[in-house]
């Protein structure tokens, strides 16, 4: 497959914000004892400067016996229930470098593994083995789409990605078992140890003598942990479905901070306080991070009216023995919803999928509608919005308001062959 997509702001001065050519190349070779596959995909990136980048996607090969499919390589493990956002859909890292200029499908990098799946009729045991803790790639701190605001002082701020050194305890595993008592049920349950994709940031300051400037260091951290979780589908009808999951988490890492979000708020205000403020902070082992359990859920509803497709999913993020001193919310909800249709044999399919941050009034909307001119050429065309209200610094979640200056339409042209 060969893919251009071209991506350009829609306020301020019309930047190119996403330029992409994509080469797709796939390679499947059947065996006797099973398959052979490979996905690779060969990128141009000209948004910005020139950027030439070989992203191996999947390379695995599969054994099939009469109980087991084994699944050895680089592949996508994809679990739950939930559109645009990923609650128990935590196995395969995804590609956020530049956040939501790709296509859903593109987003998977695959995770290096062994899965090993058993059946029993109709339902199944799944088991994924991974060696090391293969985070979500997410975009440089000098993108346009890096989700953390840097505080408009006059102190500098560091970003550092994760010490990468190998150990035993970055052996992660999972395991699901599928039930399917019916053709209208279908439940799965997890059991997980796991390193949640998404970092928390430790905090390092250095203080200097004078002249020397103050800088804050931040650095990506991740920690395994024992999870639990489950995910639901229902056909209730043939027009309506219901959906639902969740993930705990025991043990997930929260970064906090020595003194409270309104004396840092006030300080931006008052460069004098700054300095002062900032003496406070100490190097600690700790980098400032604790760990809490944490719930994860989504529950949400499906139906097929008047030839469209539409769902509404409302999700909860909960902390457990919380401390007033994190900087995330104790209780985080959020909305998202879709709708698609399609015309012309479905040749022509229009989409919208948005989000909605209830505590934050932020959101992203999307609107896509792509064309199958024949079998091997497709085009589409949209737009993303982003926006919301101002927000601190310190806020301790994503927020799309900080991307609401990069609201861009796009255009994608796909030949297959």
């Amino acid at each position: 497959m060969y893919q251009n997509y071209t991506g350009y702001q829609l306020t301020g001065d019309h930047e190119l914000v996403a330029g992409r050519n994509r080469l797709r190349v796939q390679f499947n070779q059947s065996l006797p004892f099973g398959t052979l596959y490979a996905e690779i995909d060969f990128l141009d990136k000209y948004a910005d400067e020139r950027d030439f980048e070989i992203l191996p996607r999947q390379m695995y090969a599969d054994w099939y016996t009469s109980n087991y499919d084994i699944r050895i390589g680089k592949q996508n493990v994809i679990w739950g229930e939930s559109i645009d956002t990923f609650v128990n859909d935590i196995i395969t890292p995804v590609d956020l470098s530049e956040f939501l200029t790709q296509s859903p499908e593109d987003l998977r990098v695959g995770v290096t593994a062994v899965n090993i799946r058993r059946y029993f009729g109709s339902h199944s045991l799944q088991l994924i083995i991974t060696p090391a803790i293969q985070p979500d790639r997410l975009p440089d701190p000098d993108s346009r789409w890096f989700p953390i605001e840097q505080p408009p002082t006059f102190i500098p701020v560091s970003f550092r990605e994760r010490d990468r050194s190998p150990a035993l305890s970055d052996v992660q595993t999972a395991l699901r078992f599928a039930w399917r008592p019916s053709a209208s049920l279908d439940v799965d349950f997890m059991l997980y140890r796991w390193a949640h994709p998404m970092p928390a940031y430790s905090v390092r300051p250095a203080i200097q003598e004078f002249p020397n400037t103050p800088e804050v260091s931040l650095r990506e951290n991740y920690k395994t942990s024992p999870m639990a979780g489950y995910s639901l589908s229902w056909q209730i009808s043939d027009r309506w479905s219901f959906v639902s999951e969740a993930l705990y988490v025991y043990s997930r890492l929260f970064t906090y901070l020595p003194v409270s979000v309104n004396r840092l708020e006030s300080a931006l205000d008052n460069p004098a306080e700054i300095l002062p403020l900032l003496q406070e902070f100490e190097i600690r082992d700790d980098g400032y991070l604790l760990t809490k359990p944490w719930l994860h859920t989504m529950a949400g509803m499906q139906a097929d009216l008047w030839d469209t497709i539409v769902g509404v999913q409302a999700y909860t993020e909960l902390i457990l023995n919380y401390e007033e001193r994190i900087l995330s919310q104790q209780l985080f909800p959020y909305l998202s919803a879709f709708a698609q249709r399609t015309f012309l044999r479905e040749r022509l399919a229009l989409t919208a999928n948005g989000r909605y941050n209830i505590y934050g009034e932020d959101f992203w909307a999307q609107i896509r509608t792509s064309y199958e001119i024949n079998d091997g050429f497709e085009v589409a065309m949209g737009t993303n919005l982003f926006g919301g209200p101002s927000i601190s610094p310190f806020y301790g979640h994503l927020s799309f308001e900080l991307f609401k200056e990069n609201s861009f339409g796009f255009v994608q042209t796909s030949i297959y062959f």
